[in-house]
């Protein structure tokens, strides 16, 4: 007798089957919840979910840590440093002594000064007596009697001059004419007096660099850095001592001229330190430049970021990145920043997962997300791709 065998392969197939209808289940099922698969390589489209949620926009930046309110401190005259009193870390109080330098030429300088003064106003015609260190000045050529006083005995004259006043508050006077120039030639009253304001001005000058041979703390701060040493050679055009206040300190942050269109003074913000990668801090906007800087043909913008509460160790200089919040919706619908299409005259639409489209009213668009203010509703299903 014969045995029937089965027809070949026929369990197989229904198994396959199976297992095929599986496949496209699974297949079917990861393409739902996908976001932002490509649609234009031929491959089946991602969806999303309209959900409801918080939308926030951002602007980012890179920059440094700087002292909100520092100064960079240079003498008033140029010689030699003989003494560096600040200590770079050290915190000082306003008025402390930081470096000084060499004073001799700058009193010398000075005292010369006083004296050009003094013989400026002596040899000036019918200008007030000047008490240079005490001495009172009287016009030049003019030599007192045994036993008289210091006032010169005037010329005749037919107006009647007024009583004399004391010596002590009141300027001695000499003729008109009688003033004499430094070459022995008469001189104008109007140069006579020119030369005595030059003197003064001579003598300001001398006692302005009399007072920079010492460099003194401005404000109560932190010193940061010290350019030398005793016995160096120091410019008044170069900065010495540059201090600072540790308790305010900010990033000072670049932002391309697209991001900073949205940021502004009082914005809130996140500062991340290079060196902590994993902390944040809260920061607020505190100023913007006016004026761009332009690197490489890119137009940037700097700003300072403060910090809502300054960590406890931290280095002026440090680099850092800030995240700065320029727009926000709490409670409000979106979808994949992906799903939005822009249409025409400012119009956006997006494609349902049922087919078709629909136009939207959009608000916050933020870097991933975007808000949906009408159109849509809860729930429904758009495609992102």
């Amino acid at each position: 007798m014969k045995l029937r065998r089965p027809a070949p392969n026929r369990l197989s197939r229904r198994t396959q089957v199976a297992l095929g209808a599986f496949g496209v289940l699974v297949i079917g099922t990861a393409t739902t919840v996908a976001i932002g698969s490509g649609g234009a390589s031929g491959a089946s489209p991602a969806y999303a979910t309209v959900a409801e949620g918080d939308v926030t926009a951002t602007a980012g930046a890179s920059g440094n840590l700087e002292s909100a309110d520092s100064r960079d401190l240079a003498f008033g005259a140029s010689g030699t440093v003989i003494r560096v009193y600040a200590k770079v870390g050290e915190k000082v109080r306003e008025g402390a002594r930081l470096a000084a330098m060499d004073r001799t030429q700058a009193e010398e300088d000075l005292a010369s000064a006083r004296a050009a003064l003094a013989a400026a106003v002596a040899t000036a015609d019918g200008t007030d007596t000047v008490a240079a260190e005490g001495v009172t000045i009287v016009p030049a050529g003019y030599t007192p009697t045994p036993g008289a006083s210091a006032t010169p005995t005037p010329r005749s004259t037919p107006t009647p001059r007024a009583p004399a006043r004391s010596p002590a508050t009141t300027a001695s006077r000499a003729p008109r004419g009688t003033g004499k120039s430094s070459g022995g030639g008469s001189a104008s009253p109007e140069q006579s007096a020119a030369r005595v304001t030059q003197a003064k001005n001579t003598l300001a000058r001398a006692e302005r660099a009399l007072a920079g041979t010492v460099i003194k703390a401005p404000m109560a701060g932190t010193v940061l850095a010290v350019d030398g040493t005793a016995g160096d050679r120091a410019s008044a055009s170069s900065t010495f001592v540059t201090i600072g206040d540790l308790d305010d300190v900010q990033l000072q942050a670049t932002f391309s001229q697209n991001d900073m269109a949205s940021v502004r003074v009082g914005q809130q913000a996140k500062i991340t330190l290079t060196a902590e990668p994993g902390t944040t801090y809260a920061g607020t906007v505190t100023h913007i430049d006016t004026n761009a800087t332009t690197s490489d043909k890119l137009v940037k913008y700097g700003a300072m970021i403060a910090f809502d509460d300054v960590p406890s160790r931290i280095l002026i200089g440090q680099s850092g990145t800030v995240s700065v919040t320029t727009a926000s919706a709490t409670d409000t619908l979106y979808v994949p920043s992906s799903a939005i299409r822009t249409g025409p005259n400012g119009t956006y639409t997006v494609r349902l997962r049922l087919g078709g489209t629909r136009t939207v009213r959009i608000g916050v668009r933020g870097d991933a997300y975007t808000e949906i203010t009408s159109g849509l509703s809860k729930g429904d299903r758009v495609t992102t791709s």
